[in-house]
């Protein structure tokens, strides 16, 4: 590997999953890479689980690095769709992996701090400007300022990065959707099976996986089409919480409630955000990727992917193209085209979750069947996305 860049200094800013990918890329690349992450801890004890499609796992193999970082994670073999009556509607072979996202995240950063990356916590972006060189000054909430030659935004759906770098674009705008997740302590009847069995409710959707004898992973959306913030809901005392989840799904089949009222430990909840589709997503040397370019409805549970496809590709251009503004450029022009084709996905099944009336029900059911297979096909041929190779270090100009 080769030394770092002379004039290629990059700030990273966000240590979730795309920072740190991206990070440990660009490091390996022979740049000077420091990755700056708001937390005390960085990011192990928020959020739940991450769902990683089969190029999520791609590109950890491809930068080497899949043994570590998803060392924790949990193989989900397929999903099994019912409907509010216990239905069985359809089955998808397309296999996963599911992983907690602090664990992710906290694995990630150790690869980079490996790898060289200098890892600051608790450095909060509060400013970003560009130099008259064309560099960029990042300032802190503690008062401390830094230079970097690149910024890449990774700091989510509410990036600070994209306020400061792109302040024309449209900010992030809630999603009419509440999430939830949790892990659950119940009784042997419930078998590995490796499948994530998905429930259509009639007030919400909800997941799980039986990850272990006695122990199951789940999730659950529903719609609020009045918005609460993170600090709303986090006040909402756990207990009352779960009460509130299980009476929303007293309708559907008696599992849901099992599981969800089964529950232990801190069950989390999310306001659902996302980010319009972005005309531009950098400026000069500075660009923004993952959830702060284009965070998406949450139904297809491809956003870690997706961020981590970014990374990725970001790594790939700026070792194919040594003009930082031309790497960007053919960057941006590639992952749009990727992420719209997404958000339609899930604009789709997000349709088909809960629909108001019987006869939307009706509908979805009857069609369900042709739609899994549909997506079977999509997914297998990742709905004509490739990876695109990755250079040797050693190419870069």
């Amino acid at each position: 590997m080769s030394g770092p860049r002379r004039g290629r200094d990059v700030a990273v800013v966000g240590g979730g999953v795309a920072g740190p990918t991206v990070a440990i890329g660009l490091a390996r690349s022979g740049y000077d890479v420091t990755l700056y992450e708001a937390y005390k801890k960085g990011p192990e004890d928020v959020g739940s689980f991450f769902n990683l499609a089969r190029l999520g796992r791609t590109v950890m193999e491809e930068l080497g690095i899949a043994d570590r970082a998803l060392e924790t994670g949990i193989l989900c073999s397929g999903l099994s769709f019912q409907n509010h009556k216990g239905r069985w509607l359809a089955n998808n072979p397309e296999s996963s992996t599911n992983i907690m996202r602090g664990e992710l995240s906290a694995s990630l950063r150790g690869v980079a701090i490996d790898t060289g990356v200098a890892v600051r916590l608790e450095s909060r972006l509060s400013s970003l400007s560009e130099l008259p060189d064309g560099r960029w000054e990042l300032s802190f909430a503690d008062g401390s300022r830094a230079e970097a030659g690149i910024v890449i935004g990774c700091d989510g759906v509410h990036s600070e990065v994209r306020r400061h770098l792109l302040p024309r674009v449209p900010k992030a705008r809630y999603a009419g959707v509440v999430g939830s997740g949790g892990m659950a302590e119940v009784s042997d009847r419930f078998k590995v099976d490796g499948l994530f069995h998905m429930t259509f409710g009639l007030r919400g959707f909800v997941g799980y996986q039986v990850i272990s004898p006695g122990r199951i992973l789940w999730f659950e959306n529903h719609h609020e089409y009045e918005e609460r913030s993170y600090t709303e809901l986090a006040e909402i005392p756990n207990a009352d919480w779960v009460a509130s989840l299980v009476d929303r799904h007293r309708m559907d089949p008696p599992v849901v409630g099992e599981v969800i009222s089964a529950s232990t430990g801190y069950v989390w909840r999310w306001p659902v955000y996302e980010v319009p589709q972005l005309e531009q997503w950098y400026r000069g040397s500075g660009i923004v990727i993952g959830d702060a370019a284009h965070a998406i409805q949450p139904h297809l549970g491809i956003g870690a992917t997706l961020a981590v496809e970014d990374a990725y590709e970001l790594i790939a251009a700026l070792r194919r193209e040594p003009d930082v503004a031309a790497a960007f450029g053919a960057f941006q022009a590639l992952r749009r085209a990727r992420v719209a084709e997404m958000n339609k996905q899930a604009e789709r099944m997000g349709a088909l979750m809960t629909p108001r009336h019987w006869w939307q029900r009706t509908m979805r059911d009857l069609v369900m069947p042709v739609a899994v297979k549909k997506a079977i096909k999509d997914n297998a041929q990742d709905y004509g996305y490739r990876l695109h190779p990755l250079p040797p270090a050693g190419q870069v100009a």
